[in-house]
């Protein structure tokens, strides 16, 4: 029985809850293959009720308990069940609402002035990371702002001849794991330009030369080659908020 209520608690759901718990508990083992509208649909409620519900027995979401479903069932499964891409929609949710519970929006609002007072924005990246920046930049350059990406360390390493007192410089930076980086906001700050950091790693030597730093909570995807490959769907998870409310 993946719902465990007590008596009371049990008693002060409706009607509707109530079906809804019963049918969960009845049917644990399909939970994870059906969504919330096919729940509603099974129970004769509403998706919104489904939702409720399932806070009201002490889960966030309905991820995160398919991913205690999950949990369960990987004492009995082989990791080549179906039910293992739960664990993975459940690092996706996890992601998500605790860098969205991370972000203060005064910060994000400071950042949209930044921007919009600015006469040029420039926007440092490396790696995979570039790809995110790129996006930020292409979206930038279509509410007709100056944006301008820098993936080479060699400008990084000479950006105080490039950037000024009038320009802001947003890193976008995964664990901080170039060190050009840190070199290119020390150097932007130093001629007195806003300095802007979205990271997921806290205490870097980014944060130093920072006015505002943005951090985001990734986990691991895979090891290849050695190398600890870790999600950015933090860092879309905060240009998307900078880009969705500049364009409002």
């Amino acid at each position: 029985m993946i719902i465990s209520l007590s008596k009371t608690q049990y008693e002060s759901l409706s009607e509707s809850e109530k079906r809804v718990v019963d049918y969960l508990n009845r049917n644990e083992a399909k939970i994870p293959e059906l969504s919330i509208t096919s729940l509603a649909k099974k129970t004769f409620t509403s998706s919104s009720t489904i939702s409720r519900t399932i806070q009201k027995c002490g889960f966030e979401g309905i991820s995160e308990l398919r991913y205690n479903i999950t949990q369960q069932t990987q004492k009995k499964e082989s990791y080549d069940s179906p039910y293992v891409v739960n664990n993975i929609l459940a690092k996706s949710f996890r992601e998500c609402t605790q860098t969205i519970d991370s972000i203060n929006s005064i910060d994000i609002f400071q950042i949209v002035e930044y921007i919009k007072t600015s006469k040029r924005i420039f926007i440092c990246a490396r790696g995979f990371t570039a790809l995110i920046a790129e996006e930020l930049q292409m979206y930038l350059q279509l509410l007709g702002y100056n944006a301008t990406i820098v993936k080479d360390v060699m400008w990084m390493n000479k950006f105080q001849h490039m950037i000024s007192e009038e320009d802001t410089l947003i890193i976008i930076s995964l664990r901080n794991s170039t060190p050009e980086l840190s070199q290119a906001a020390k150097k932007a700050r130093d001629c007195n330009a806003k300095v802007v950091t979205i990271c997921c790693k806290t205490n870097t030597e980014l944060e130093k030369y920072s006015d505002i730093t943005v951090i985001g909570h990734t986990e691991k995807i895979m090891e290849a080659h050695g190398l600890h490959v870790y999600s950015r769907i933090p860092l879309l998870v905060i240009t998307r908020t900078i880009i969705e409310y500049i364009g409002l």
